[in-house]
């Protein structure tokens, strides 16, 4: 008798923990991914063979949980448009401190020279004439 009493309970013991560890684990909290606020472009074109043209970008985190999310380019013909986004868990409760992030893209050295070219990022719009 004692020794089913032992296996019965043996047996509730290893349903136990074999259960507890199936449990769904939380899941990753919903994000809310939101086009950056530009603060600043800047073109460069570096000085080598064949030149580059670099994009200094500065943008704003509109709180604590707010970080830097995606950058994406798509050029089509003389026009190139960056997208910049943000990413913050959905309905968390932040600090409301403003902050900044940095970003240099590369576009590359497929410009010709002498041409005009317009660059969108996000809301903001600059021309730059490659050399």
């Amino acid at each position: 008798m004692k020794r089913i009493l032992y296996l019965v309970t043996l047996a509730l013991i290893v349903l136990i923990v074999i259960t507890a560890g199936c449990q769904p684990t939380p899941s990753e909290p919903e994000l809310e991914i939101r086009l950056a606020p530009i603060h600043e472009i800047r073109v460069n074109i570096a000085e080598s063979y064949p030149p580059q043209v670099l994009v200094y970008i500065k943008g704003g985190l509109a709180d604590s949980c707010t970080t830097f999310h995606k950058l994406t380019t798509e050029r089509e013909g003389k026009n190139v448009t960056i997208t910049v986004t943000t990413k913050r868990p959905k309905d968390a409760i932040c600090a409301e401190v403003y902050g900044f992030f940095e970003k240099t893209v590369n576009l590359g050295s497929d410009f010709t020279s002498g041409e005009t070219y317009t660059l969108r990022v996000n809301d903001k719009t600059t021309i730059f004439v490659m050399q």
